[in-house]
C-alpha cells in the first residue's frame, strides 16, 4: 500500500493467465509452508499445555491441536502467499517498465535521504533499554523512508530545477531570466490557437508551461488525421511547441505524468492541475467549467484578447475635440483622455472644435495606439480663444 501510494499506481495486476498461473503456485506454496509452520507451533502449544511427552502419547486432544494449528496455518498462508510474494513482484515490474525515469530517480533519492537520516537517529536512540530504541528506530525509518520517496517522486521537477539553475553558466547579457511563478498546464486547443507563443515572447508569462506527454499524443493524432483542416491544426500545434521550447522569456516543459485508468485528456489535465498545484491555460469551455468547478484556477486566452481589446473600433463615432493641427493637409489631431491620438481627415478646418468624428482604423504597435478618422457633417462649437487640451471626450452611441 505504501508503494502504491508513493506511485500514484495500484499493487493489484490484472488477471492474466500468467499472472493467475503465479497465484496459484504462490497459494500452494503457502498452503504446504502454513501447514508445517502451524503443526510445529501446534506442537508447541501441545507441550506447554499437556506435559513435554503428549506428543509421543498419541492424545485425541493433542492431534486435535495439531491438526488445528496445520489447518488454519496452511489457510492463512495460502490467502497472504500471493500479496507477499507475486503482487510485490508485478507492482515492481510494471514500475520499471511504465514509471518515468525522473520519478524513479526522485523516488530512489529519496529513500536513500530517508534512510540516511534513520540511520543517524537510530545511532542515538538505541542504547535505550528493553528494546525501546529498536522499535523506535525502526518506526522512524519507515516514515522517513515513505516521506522521502513521496516527496522524490513528487517534487522532483522542483529539486531538478534548482540543481539545473544552481550547476548552470550565468546567463548572457540581455537575456531575461524566467521567472518561477504558478506553473501553467497548457491543453490541445491553446497550442493549436497558437497565440501562447506570443503571448509567452512577450514576457507576461510568469511561470513555466507545462506540456503533458498526453496531449502531445493528442497532437499527433490530429496531425495524423486524413482530414487535411485537422491535419494542419494538428501540425501547427506541434509548430507551437518547438517555438515555446526555443523561448528564452519562458521555460516550457514537456512532462511525461500519466494517470492510469483514466482516459479521458481532459480530467487527466484537471487532475495534473492539481497534483502540480499549477493553473491550466485552455480555449475549451467544457473543461474551463470542469477545472473550475474543481477549484483549479483556469487562465483564458479569449478572456485576455477581450481585456487588451481597443477602446474604439472601425465604424464607431466619438466626440472628440481638434487641438491641432495635422502633418498632413487638412489634417486634424486630437486626443482621447488616455492620451491616445486620433488622426482626423478633414479636422484642420475645426481646429478647437469639438466634433462628432467616425473612426476608420486602429493602428496598434509597440510604442502604442494611433487611431485614423474621418469628419462628420454636424458642428459643434468649442471653447474660442484658448488653445487648450481637449475635454474630456464622449462615446457616441454604436455601442
Amino acid at each position: 500500500m505504501v508503494a502504491g501510494l508513493c506511485f500514484n499506481r495500484p499493487m493489484i495486476a490484472p488477471q492474466t493467465p500468467r499472472v493467475r498461473h503465479a497465484r496459484i503456485l504462490a497459494r500452494l506454496v503457502g498452503a504446504v509452508v502454513g501447514m508445517v509452520a502451524g503443526v510445529l507451533y501446534g506442537g508447541y502449544i501441545a507441550e506447554q499445555s499437556f506435559g513435554h511427552g503428549a506428543l509421543s502419547g498419541g492424545d485425541g486432544a493433542v492431534l486435535a491441536v495439531l491438526l488445528g494449528a496445520g489447518v488454519a496455518g496452511a489457510a492463512a498462508l495460502a490467502l497472504a502467499a500471493p500479496l507477499l510474494t507475486v503482487e510485490p513482484f508485478l507492482w515492481l515490474e510494471d514500475i520499471l517498465d511504465h514509471a518515468p525515469a525522473g520519478e524513479l530517480l526522485g523516488a530512489l533519492a529519496g529513500a536513500t535521504a530517508g534512510l540516511l537520516i534513520s540511520a543517524l537517529v537510530a545511532i542515538l536512540l538505541l542504547p535505550l533499554p528493553w528494546g525501546i530504541g529498536l522499535g523506535v528506530s525502526g518506526t522512524v525509518a519507515c516514515c522517513l523512508v515513505y516521506v522521502g520517496i513521496r516527496t522524490g517522486t513528487r517534487r522532483r521537477d522542483a529539486f531538478a530545477d534548482a540543481l539545473r539553475r544552481r550547476g548552470s553558466s550565468a546567463q548572457a547579457a540581455g537575456d531575461p531570466e524566467p521567472q518561477d511563478g504558478v506553473p501553467i498546464v497548457l491543453d490541445t486547443s491553446v497550442l493549436i490557437d497558437g497565440r501562447i507563443s506570443d503571448v509567452a515572447a512577450s514576457g507576461f508569462i510568469q511561470g513555466r508551461l507545462l506540456i503533458a506527454g498526453f496531449v502531445l499524443e493528442e497532437l499527433q493524432k490530429v496531425a495524423d488525421s486524413g482530414d487535411s483542416l485537422r491535419r494542419s491544426r494538428g501540425r501547427r500545434g506541434l509548430a507551437v511547441v518547438e517555438e515555446l521550447k526555443r523561448q528564452v522569456h519562458v521555460t516550457c516543459d514537456v512532462i511525461d505524468d500519466d494517470f492510469p485508468g483514466t482516459p479521458e485528456v481532459d480530467v487527466k489535465l484537471v487532475k495534473l492541475a492539481r497534483s502540480r498545484e499549477a493553473a491550466l491555460m485552455t480555449q475549451d469551455f467544457n473543461l474551463n467549467r470542469l477545472a473550475s468547478v474543481q477549484g483549479i484556477k483556469v487562465l483564458n486566452l479569449n478572456d485576455l484578447a477581450n481585456a487588451l481589446k481597443p477602446i474604439v473600433s472601425s465604424g464607431e463615432g466619438l466626440e472628440l475635440t481638434i487641438v491641432k493641427e495635422g502633418k498632413e493637409p487638412l489634417q486634424g489631431v486630437g486626443y482621447l483622455d488616455d492620451g491616445t491620438m486620433v488622426v482626423v481627415e478633414g479636422g484642420r478646418d475645426h481646429l478647437d472644435h469639438q466634433v462628432h468624428v467616425t473612426v476608420t482604423s486602429v493602428l496598434q504597435t509597440a510604442a502604442g495606439r494611433m487611431i485614423f478618422a474621418t469628419t462628420a457633417t454636424d458642428l459643434r462649437p468649442g471653447v474660442e480663444g484658448r488653445h487648450r487640451p481637449a475635454p474630456r471626450p464622449t462615446r457616441a452611441g454604436t455601442r
